[in-house]
């Protein structure tokens, strides 16, 4: 189908920054992390960085990852949420933090994933990893495999809960990266926000639960997070905090106590919100031009975004930005919804930022045979 671009004629000014951009430098704040990093949710545009490529023990936020391959199998069916999984010795026995489960006896997958998450379970992640691949070594071994496949040059795992050993390390950006694949999964979001609750043992015993990331009940807009700690890695968190619909994602490592560990990620966020947001630059709500609609009897149709354009930007810088788009060749019948081109945002230096398909926002009929007869009689 033939298509003419079009340039809107205006210029138009507003703040944005490009993608991906580092707009923070280290020597703007000071954390006491041997590693951190903050960034954009949604844009990945970082704001603050230090170390984050550097390998470092990472102590529990290796759940993170866990969870990451636990997800992935209940997703593909292969795991039921309400199957019953049976706690072996190697399991029961695992060293750190724990729910106290009971060797021999059969917990809920849901159970064992709540525990994990909010109380960062070792007994629970090694059930689970157990049950998901037969064993914890090939648990482990097959979470290498996915790390290799998503990049992640900088991580390598030895167990499955961040128990201290040798070869058992990753980075922020790597941390990141992988809690960008669980923090949206709805068993993720359905337990992060847990602060305290209970967990009932098949023999009736019962043990208190509490949420290892303090900022869900003391930071506005804290949504989910991992803490870990071991003796080599330091005091470390993984969390993410949403405002005003701009998600920020922070990570620090290796910080002295837990005192400093949440102070330093508040100190991050405060920093994000305070000096960044995510700007509409274009809206669903507003035209972008008028489009001619073949064998229709209106024969136009005005042209909307499928979905804001949204740039997080520092505030108070400006830039320039210029706006093009592609209509298709139009045809009669149209219906609410249907893509009619794309629209599109440029730099100052003519480089494609972002694009969004154009819809419609009305139902257009097609001429009747009676209309098009009518018309061709009006001519003769």
């Amino acid at each position: 189908m033939k298509k003419v671009i079009y340039t809107l004629i205006a210029i138009l000014t507003f703040l944005c920054l490009p993608n991906f951009a580092t707009v923070a430098h280290a020597e703007e704040m000071n954390t006491s992390a041997k590693a951190a990093l903050l960034y954009d949710y949604k844009s990945g545009t970082e704001v603050y960085a230090k170390n984050a490529d550097k390998r470092y023990p990472i102590a529990s936020m290796s759940k993170l990852a866990s969870l990451m391959l636990i997800f992935e199998t209940i997703d593909e069916g292969k795991l039921d949420e309400e199957e019953l999984v049976t706690i072996s010795q190697h399991a029961a026995d695992t060293e750190g933090s724990s729910a106290f489960l009971d060797k021999g006896s059969k917990y809920k997958v849901s159970d064992l994933i709540m525990t994990v998450i909010v109380c960062s379970a070792n007994d629970s992640t090694v059930a689970l990893a157990e049950r998901v691949m037969g064993s914890e070594q090939a648990f482990v071994e097959e979470l290498n495999s996915r790390f290799e496949k998503m990049g992640l040059k900088d991580t390598s795992f030895v167990n499955c809960t961040g128990l201290p050993a040798a070869d058992h390390y990753s980075s922020a950006r790597d941390i990141a990266k992988i809690y960008e694949k669980i923090c949206e999964h709805r068993l993720y979001k359905k337990y992060s926000k847990i602060w305290m609750t209970e967990l009932v043992h098949p023999s009736g015993r019962k043990t208190d639960i509490v949420n290892t990331n303090r900022l869900i009940k003391f930071y506005e807009g804290c949504d989910s997070g991992k803490t870990g700690f071991t003796n080599d890695a330091g005091y470390c968190l993984s969390a993410s905090a949403t405002r005003g619909g701009m998600r920020l994602i922070g990570v620090v490592m290796g910080e002295p106590d837990s005192k400093t560990r949440f102070k330093d990620m508040t100190n991050l966020f405060n920093y994000g919100f305070n000096n960044f947001e995510n700007k509409v630059v274009i809206s669903t709500k507003n035209a972008i031009c008028e489009a001619e609609v073949k064998n229709s009897t209106t024969k136009s149709l005005f042209a909307y975004p499928k979905e804001d354009i949204v740039k997080f930007v520092k505030k108070g810088t400006e830039l320039k930005y210029s706006l093009e788009y592609r209509l298709n060749t139009i045809k009669a019948p149209v219906k609410i919804g249907d893509e009619v081109g794309q629209l599109y945002v440029l730099d100052e230096n003519n480089i494609v930022t972002s694009q969004v398909p154009l819809v419609s926002h009305e139902d257009i009929k097609a001429k009747t045979f009676k209309e098009m007869f009518d018309k061709i009689i009006k001519k003769i």
